[in-house]
């Protein structure tokens, strides 16, 4: 009984390939210096994501301003009152609607700010990585040309 550790028995025979890719069924094999990552198309994103957070800002001061208004009105209305006052219940409800959507748009926000400068940053890493690895491999004198 043989193991993978055992050398080649008297019916098999040794192979070895260099300097090659990967088999079409996956396996080792070099890249050549070549990055997989479309740091344009990453570039893309993070940008999409900044105008989406810009996007945001302006829905978010949009709701402010309804929700504003629509205490401001139901409270103009509230008998011996002052307009301001917060009288009616459904108006203060309204309010702390108001807050609990400012803290999910500032999560958001945050997030979409996160997201877009992990994007940048490893962008610029495959970007400087490629850079060291073209100049290291132009570096190597080769006696085959």
């Amino acid at each position: 009984m043989s193991t993978p550790f055992d050398g080649p028995q008297s019916n098999e025979t040794t192979r070895m390939r260099l300097n090659s890719a990967a088999d079409q069924g996956g396996g080792g094999g070099g890249s050549a210096g070549t990055t997989k990552a479309d740091t344009a198309r990453m570039n893309q994103a993070s940008n999409a994501l900044v105008e989406l957070r810009g996007d945001t800002e302006n829905v978010d001061n949009a709701a402010d301003d309804d929700t504003q208004s629509a205490v401001r009105g139901l409270n103009k209305h509230t008998a011996g009152g002052v307009p301001d006052a917060g009288s009616w219940q459904t108006a203060g409800s309204l309010m702390t609607m108001d807050v609990r959507w400012g803290m999910q748009v500032a999560n958001l926000k945050s997030m979409l700010q996160g997201i877009s400068d992990k994007l940048h940053a490893t962008t610029g890493q495959y970007t400087r990585a490629e850079q060291e690895e073209r100049a290291r491999m132009n570096a190597i004198n080769s006696p085959f040309g």
